[in-house]
């Protein structure tokens, strides 16, 4: 082997050496971006999790606020009724003809007395 052939052949192993390093780091740039895609990934599982937790805490909040809301609202008139009501269970029969007597009349004015 001459010195041509041999720094040809030299040249030829540093040639196959780059490609072999090319690859090896292609492979862990590829094996580095599958880990980052994975990461990634299960950091937007957690944070969409934290995110839905977040919002159905905030609306069960909502729903509590306006159901007591809702009552507060709702607790005069219902006390309104229950003492209306318990007028009527007071009413005494002649009290009843009475207000019979009053619709009556207002139903024949209403409908002109024929």
């Amino acid at each position: 082997m001459n010195g041509g052939d041999r720094m040809a052949k030299e040249a030829l192993d540093k040639v196959r050496e780059a490609e072999k390093k090319a690859l090896e780091i292609t492979a862990e740039a590829g094996q580095k971006a599958r880990d980052i895609r994975r990461d990634a990934e299960v950091l937007a599982e957690k944070k969409f999790r934290e995110i839905m937790t977040m919002g159905q805490k905030e609306s069960d909040a909502l729903k509590a606020k306006a159901v007591k809301e809702g009552e507060t609202l709702a607790e005069p008139i219902l006390a309104d009724g229950k003492n209306q009501a318990k007028k009527l269970e007071t009413l005494e029969v002649k009290d009843l003809g009475n207000a019979v007597n009053i619709i009556i009349e207002r139903i024949v004015k209403a409908d002109g007395n024929r």
